[in-house]
């Protein structure tokens, strides 16, 4: 394939100019509006000296301008770095001095945030958009006057994954690797002009770009879910029945809200589900009609997903199989094929493979090894999971081979919070691992030895660490140990290591009808034995879908008073 994203969206725009391209709480817009307003982004990118190989960060909300924003960086030949408001300060700052984009497009209620990370950067705002684009053009900059320096190889954007190394890594994503995954989506899934996709996923998780461009180059309608509905179950649900999505993607996570909020699918739309583990008995939920539920797999490094299966009711769960132009190998220690029902480590070939990590040479030569199955000089990305094919040809999903985990779709490498809680003062050792104490319940579990003579608040402790980290990294809890248990060979024994205690240093009782009820929803809702009155639900290991689930509980129950 040797097209390029822009131009597809161009092309779409020119069959359907006035259809409905993107609605967004009560404003919308057509085809041509969208391609207008991201083209006046582009020209003034231009005008800035902005072109392939550069990098432009955004930092914006579910919003119409989000979407023009994207759109104009790639017609203007730059790569985008999405980050998230919701992202702490200082991992925002290693982002942009890491990544060191020319031009910051954001909103003026961010600057303080990012006041220090900007200081070299220009930076555009939303609310002098009207105003800074009024006299740019609206034509088409790739197919009059750029075309001839935009090329498919070039960087369509970069993504910051968890690092080993305690440091997020770049993740270039090519317009040849995101136009190739995009063509195989609209073969398969053929969304029509007459169809709606909705798009909850924040633009920091790679998984959104499906969401955003899949319906814009169809002709579809965008319908963009404002984050505070988009972790809502009920308001979701709501959205939903509102919309009539022919197409929805989530992580299981977010199925599993929905599922807890009492919404129930009825066939009418596609669901696609990845990022993590789909359990078996919400793949029994979701099929309520045969080809209409999908399971994904794919890293980042790979664009997005790489593998993709129908899943039926009763079966078994699987990754499944290759999308077009994408192979996997299932390999030993020395890359030596494995056969069937042996596992191994998964490789990935073919033309999804990303660039590799910016100013990372030395990662990007450890995980894109040369592929002995190619074409001189052709590359496969190790994924470091472990999986087997079965006797159906479809492979399955065993494992890691190494410390990282996903949680609600988000790719955490222990080691990276580790690191984090290491700099913190008075630790000797530290260690995280995922725990899965309750059936279902999936958690970091932190684990400390403090320096002698040091003690520690392990409640303190992880509030320090939530300056440094996103919400999904932070560990439900952290526990302080004398020492960590060992293995007869020198490693951590997880097996030795006790479950996260959410026990309470101030344990006064509830007293009040209104205390009762929540401290028994707090133990329902984390799975714990007691809480006290005075307990923070985050602290007894709470998070942002947690505590959805609790708004959810405490919308049935009956009200009270006392």
């Amino acid at each position: 394939m040797s097209v390029i994203l822009p131009l597809l969206f161009q092309q779409q725009v020119d069959r359907t100019p006035y259809a409905t391209a993107l609605v967004c709480e009560a404003s919308s817009l057509t085809y041509v509006e969208l391609n207008e307003r991201a083209n006046r982004v582009a020209h003034w990118l231009i005008a800035q000296g902005i072109g392939p190989e550069m990098v432009v960060a955004v930092s914006l909300r579910p919003s119409p301008e989000l979407v023009a924003s994207l759109l104009g960086i790639l017609k203007a030949g730059a790569m985008y770095l999405p980050l998230d408001p919701s992202y702490p300060s200082e991992r925002l700052e290693y982002m942009i001095k890491d990544a060191q984009p020319t031009i910051l497009l954001t909103t003026r209620s961010l600057l303080d945030r990012l006041d220090t990370a900007i200081q070299s950067v220009s930076t555009l705002y939303v609310e002098d958009f009207n105003e800074v684009l009024a006299n740019t053009k609206t034509t088409n900059p790739l197919v009059r006057d750029r075309s001839e320096l935009l090329q498919p190889l070039h960087p369509a954007y970069v993504i910051y994954t968890s690092g080993s190394t305690g440091r997020p890594k770049g993740v270039i994503v090519t317009h040849h690797a995101l136009a190739n995954f995009m063509a195989f989506m609209m073969n398969h899934f053929w969304i029509t002009c007459r169809d709606v996709v909705v798009s909850t996923t924040p633009i920091s998780f790679d998984i959104a770009g499906l969401e955003l461009y899949l319906p814009l180059l169809s002709g579809a309608e965008l319908h963009l879910v404002p984050h505070e509905i988009a972790i809502d179950g009920r308001a979701l649900s709501r959205f939903i029945a509102a919309a009539k999505p022919a197409l929805m993607q989530g992580t299981p996570a977010l199925w599993q809200l929905l599922r807890e909020a009492s919404w129930i699918p009825d066939g009418s739309m596609q669901i696609l589900c990845g990022g993590e583990a789909l359990p078996p008995d919400l793949a029994d939920f979701l099929s309520i009609a045969p080809n209409k539920v999908w399971n994904l797999y794919g890293p980042t490094e790979t664009t997005i997903w790489s593998l993709m299966v129908a899943v039926r009711r009763g079966e078994q769960v699987t990754i499944g199989k290759p999308i077009w132009s994408t192979e996997v190998y299932v390999l030993d220690a020395t890359l030596r094929p494995l056969p069937s029902g042996i596992e191994g480590e998964l490789y990935i070939a073919g033309d999804g493979l990303a660039r590799g990590y910016l100013g990372n040479a030395k990662l990007t030569a450890e995980r894109f090894v040369a592929c002995p199955f190619g074409a001189a000089g052709s590359r496969m990305y190790r994924t470091g999971d472990i999986t087997r094919l079965n006797e159906r040809g479809m492979l399955e999903f065993l494992g890691r081979a190494d410390e990282q985990v996903k949680i609600r779709g988000f790719r955490i490498e222990l080691g990276e919070v580790e690191a984090i809680l290491m700099q913190q003062p008075g630790i000797a050792r530290a260690r995280v691992f995922l725990r899965e104490d309750q059936p279902g319940l999936r958690h970091l579990a932190g684990y400390v030895v403090p320096i002698a003579g040091h003690s520690l608040d392990t409640t303190i402790l992880r509030r320090e660490i939530s300056a440094h980290l996103p919400e999904y990294m932070i560990p439900a809890g952290i526990m302080a140990l004398a020492s960590l248990p060992l293995t007869p060979n020198g490693k951590v024994n997880r097996n030795g290591l006790p479950p996260l205690s959410f026990l309470s240093r101030e344990r006064r009782p509830p007293t009040t009808t209104s205390e009762l009820l929540l401290v028994e929803l707090f133990c329902d809702v984390l799975k714990i034995k007691y809480a006290s009155a005075h307990d923070s639900f985050f602290d007894l290991g709470g998070n942002s879908l947690l505590a959805t689930r609790l708004i959810n509980r405490l919308r049935t129950e009956p009200p009270v008073s006392g």
